[in-house]
């Protein structure tokens, strides 16, 4: 290889034989979880050095045909790979990737993602503007769990969020429920009260979901008064989470929306109801 001293070629063609081993090794029936990633470790580890940047775009497309059969396993461990041997080069394929990925499979690919937006905040702000950006609503999705990850306390994209309360997509409205009732929302605290308000009593369940969640570290009347309305929502988990939500909190309303939670013929709202009637009330 022209310009390449023969060290480097050795040193590439090694990296090549361990990318061949990964694939040769996830294309198996290979053990998933904790196990899984300890056997493929070395090979991933060998493919997270700066030496290995060259095969950013055979990462990249293995990483996308991944996503695309859903195999969150194996997507992990090339994500984990490109984002060790890429850096910042690596976030807009992670990006793509976790368009796909809620983090309910228990992996690691929003462990990586974390890491890259905290070491190029620069990069990751531009990148995950793009996202909210999108007409694709999971990319919107991710640039607002980025966002709120990123920019702590909502310093400075805390309008940006807000305004995505109105957005069509109800999971992206979920969202920015979820996001306003963690420390972002001090960004503009009667904005984030506003919308979490209005957001319980949003049409789509999941929104209410988020929003009723969310509003549980609120304690002022307005506020328990909505939640024990909420009592009688249509949808189970809106109930549930209303039921925890009203923890800890006096008056007779209060009981009376529990006691008729604790008779839900929804079996988890109940167990959280009745839970809640056991704990002592804070006056």
């Amino acid at each position: 290889m022209p310009g390449i001293d023969g060290s480097a070629v050795a040193e590439r063609a090694e990296l090549l034989r361990a990318l061949s081993e990964l694939d040769a090794g996830l294309a198996g029936d290979i053990e998933r979880g904790p196990g899984g990633r300890r056997r493929f470790e070395p090979l991933v580890k060998r493919l997270r050095i700066p030496a290995a940047a060259f095969l950013q775009s055979e990462l990249e497309r293995r990483l996308a045909g991944y996503v695309e059969a859903n195999n969150p396993f194996a997507r992990d461990q090339i994500a984990h790979a490109l984002a060790g041997a890429c850096g910042e080069a690596a976030l807009p394929a992670l990006l793509r990737a976790s368009v796909s990925d809620h983090n309910d499979d228990g992996e690691t690919l929003q462990l990586d993602l974390l890491e890259l937006l905290s070491a190029w905040p620069e990069t990751a702000h531009r990148l995950l503007l793009d996202c909210i950006a999108s007409d694709d609503p999971g990319a919107r999705r991710v640039g607002i769990w980025g966002l709120s990850v990123t920019d702590f306390g909502g310093a400075k994209y805390f309008e940006l969020v807000a305004d995505a309360a109105s957005d069509p997509a109800p999971g992206v409205r979920a969202d920015v429920m979820s996001t306003l009732g963690s420390i972002f929302g001090v960004g503009d605290p009667p904005r984030a009260r506003a919308l979490l308000i209005a957001g319980a009593g949003d049409p789509a369940p999941e929104v209410r979901r988020a929003a009723v969640q969310a509003l549980g570290s609120a304690h002022d009347q307005t506020v328990t008064d909505l939640l024990a309305a909420r009592a009688e929502d249509t949808d189970h988990w809106v109930r549930f989470w209303a039921a925890w939500s009203l923890a800890r909190r006096p008056g007779p309303a209060v009981r009376t929306a529990l006691e008729r939670l604790a008779a839900d013929e929804d079996r988890d709202v109940r167990d959280a109801a009745r839970t809640v009637l056991d704990y002592p009330t804070i006056t």
